[in-house]
Formats: structure tokens, sequence, C-alpha cells
């Protein structure tokens, strides 16, 4: 199947419709799949530490989303894992920055019973104190286990170094002094503000029955409304570059972490094509197996054993997280950008490169259903389709990457060296 038709037939399989009282249903269908995944999604993450209203603002410890993850497990005295259990479902949870998601793959006729008693939860969970002083030792053991792992460490350090101020620096469980100071009246404002049918989306991915069919008979489905949110954007990146942080010893190290700060790029300031650009270009810059890569490796005989990248981008800005390993892992972005500019006929092919990689792991992962809903959720997100993602990726021309390359060596930078015996204890 041509990779253009691969996405129109995911839009075709797609079908949108929302509740009466406003939850929206994401339902992607897949004829062969013998299991279906639900997940309902929260809009409310860990950025979201202040709730708005007409009385005034509320600030919130860090971590309340996630601490409110944690509480909703347990309904009406029961552990919610153990229901789903009962059901032959496995339920899971987590929470990211920007959304919390308790997620579950069912047989299909048992997705009527389970999809209520999830609902219910989420919909009319009551506050036991005793139940919020459990869950605070066990998220403060999270918090304590989650600074033992150092790469996860290095990620909200480098954050931390070039944005202290915001929300993306702490992990999304929160401090260990967040827990402590989280209370009852807390978490129950921020639950009735964030955990409301409107907030929510509820995706249905697998087998080929009508959505009415899956769902519980009292939620009562209406059309998708004509009207159409406005494309998410994000802010621009910081324009004047700060002198580089960097922590540890250059002259001993084994491993580099690098962060840098981004935003939108001149002429684009639409969330979702900055996501792709960005994924695309590190397919091309930071993979091991890429063209470039080995051309540039080949070129100037680099020393560089392990490189991957991770983009973080959200409208309120974004971050790119580097690892490289081996003894030119710290110049290995100055080279780069530098070989790019003096070799620009070659960008063409690297660039298909870049696109041919990400659409292939659209269509070829082999988590298939759990990356498919990613890349609805993301559909969901930024208010767009399918087709629309594999456009915007076949869009992106030379000039595009340059700006991004353009990006990595004008944004603030932060840096961690660690040493080959830290690497070796680790």
């Amino acid at each position: 199947m041509e990779k253009k038709a691969f996405f129109q037939h995911l839009d075709e399989r797609t079908d949108i419709k929302y509740t009466e009282s406003g939850l929206k249903i994401f339902r992607l269908k897949f004829p062969r799949a013998h299991l279906r995944l639900c997940n309902v999604k929260i809009d409310f993450g860990s950025r979201d530490v202040c709730l708005q209203a007409e009385s005034g603002d509320t600030l919130l410890p860090y971590g309340t989303a996630h601490f409110l993850e944690h509480l909703l497990f347990w309904h009406n005295g029961r552990n919610l894992y153990s229901d789903f259990f009962a059901h032959g479902a496995l339920l899971n949870a987590f929470t990211t920055y920007t959304d919390t998601n308790f997620m579950f793959t069912s047989l299909p006729d048992r997705l009527r019973q389970t999809i209520t008693i999830l609902l219910d939860a989420l919909w009319n969970h009551s506050f036991d104190k005793k139940m919020i002083t459990q869950e605070k030792a066990v998220i403060t053991s999270e918090i304590q286990t989650a600074h033992l792992n150092h790469q996860l460490s290095y990620h909200y350090q480098l954050i931390n170094m070039l944005s202290p101020a915001s929300p993306a620096a702490v992990f999304p469980a929160g401090r260990t002094e967040d827990i402590e100071a989280l209370d009852i009246h807390d978490l129950q404002k921020a639950y009735k503000a964030a955990y409301k049918p409107q907030r929510m989306t509820l995706f249905l991915i697998g087998g080929s029955e009508d959505t009415e069919t899956l769902l519980p008979s009292h939620l009562r489905l209406e059309k998708h409304p004509v009207h159409k949110t406005e494309r998410k954007i994000m802010s621009a990146r910081p324009s004047i570059s700060s002198p580089k942080k960097v922590l540890g010893d250059e002259e001993r190290m084994e491993d580099t972490w690098t962060g840098l700060q981004i935003g939108a790029l001149p002429g684009q300031n639409d969330l979702l094509t900055a996501k792709l650009y960005w994924d695309i270009a590190s397919r091309i810059l930071f993979q091991l197996d890429s063209p470039f890569f080995q051309e540039i490796q080949q070129t100037y005989r680099l020393e560089i054993d392990r490189l991957s990248a991770e983009a973080h981008i959200y409208e309120d800005g974004g971050f790119l997280i580097l690892h490289s390993q081996g003894a030119h892992s710290s110049a290995y972005i100055d080279v780069a950008s530098y070989y790019v500019t003096q070799q620009k006929k070659k960008i063409a092919d690297w660039l298909q490169y870049g696109k041919d990689s990400l659409t292939d792991a659209i269509i070829y992962d082999s988590d298939y259903v759990r990356k498919c809903f990613e890349w609805a959720a993301e559909c969901d997100r930024c208010n767009c389709s399918f087709l629309d993602i594999y456009g915007i990726i076949h869009e992106m021309n030379s000039q595009d990457f340059l700006s991004l390359i353009d990006a990595l060596g004008s944004s603030n930078k932060a840096v961690i060296h660690v040493s080959q015996k830290e690497a070796i204890v680790q």
C-alpha cells in the first residue's frame, strides 16, 4: 500500500463523536485486532499547577495530577486494577506533562462493563484522608527511586539548567516537599476542575464494531461539532543565547548529555509542525545508522559509540535532550551543524531518509496498536487528521532543515559530562 494511502485509510477508519455531557469519543477501527485498546485521556498533566477561576487563581503543588491518578485507582474501597483483572482486562495509568491517562486492553464482549467501571471511578470519586496518607508514602518512595535513575536525573537536571522556572523541569510525580504539602482541599479542587467529561477523550482502538456497539448504553452520542478549534501553536524559542552551562569534567568525560532549548521556527509556529520537523531532524542527525551519521563519521573519523535524541515540545516551549558517548561526543553538535552547511547539496537525500524513517515508524512499528494510540492522541491534541501528519512530513524542505540546524547552533545549551569512572558505576 502506498504510504499516503495508508494515512488516508487511517482517517477512513476514524470516527469522532461526543456524548451529551461533552466526552469526546475517538474511535479507530482495526478489523483483525482480537483485543480492544481503550484509553481515557484527561486534559490535566504535571504542568497544570494553577487553577484559574473567577474568584481567583489557585496554585497547586507539583505532582497534583499524578497524585490524583494514584487516588483514582481506589474506588468504593476497592482497587480498580483488581476489578479490571476480574473482567480479563489489564488497567494501567500514567501522567505526562500535558495529561493523565487510564489505559486498558479488553476482550470485545467485556468492554461495556469495563468502560462503565472506569468512568464511574473517574467521575464519582470520594476522597479518603487515610488513602491520601497511604499514597503519600507510595509516591514519596516513587520519587526517591526515580532519582536513582541517572538517565532520568540528567533529563530533569538539563531542563532545570536551561529553564529553572519551567514546570517541565520537575518530575511528573513532583518533589518530596510537594507531596508533603498536598492536602485534601488541593486534591478536591483539582479533581473538580479536571475530571469532567468536557476535558476527557475516550479512545477506542481495534475491531470493526460501530462506536455505539462498544459503549455503555447510557452514553448517548452526538455528531462531531461543525466548529473546529484552532490548531495549537508554540511559543518562540529564546532569541538571545545565554552562556552555555556545563557540569562535570570535559577532559575526563565518557558520556555527554546535552540539553537545548528550542521553540517555534521562523515562519512556523504550529505545534504539530515543530514536533514532526524535530523528529525528522533527530532521525537524520542523531541515529547511528542514518546515512548522515555514517558519512560524517567517516569524514571526520569521529569516535562516537552511542547517539540518541528526544524532543519534548509543547505550546509553552520545547527542549531537545541529546545523549552521546565516545571521545568526540561533546563536539558532535558543532561538527554536525558545520557539515550540513558545507554539504547543502546532500540535504535532499538526508531529508528523504528522515521522512522515510518517521513514516515507516508509524506504519510498521511492532507494537502497532499502542503506537497507533499515541498518534491518535497527537491528532486529538493538535486537532488534525492522520493525513495532516503525512502532509506535514512530506512538505518539509531543505530550508526547513537548515532552520533547524541554525536553531541548534543558536539555542541555549546545557551540558553534563559524565566521567568514564562514573559511567562504569552506573
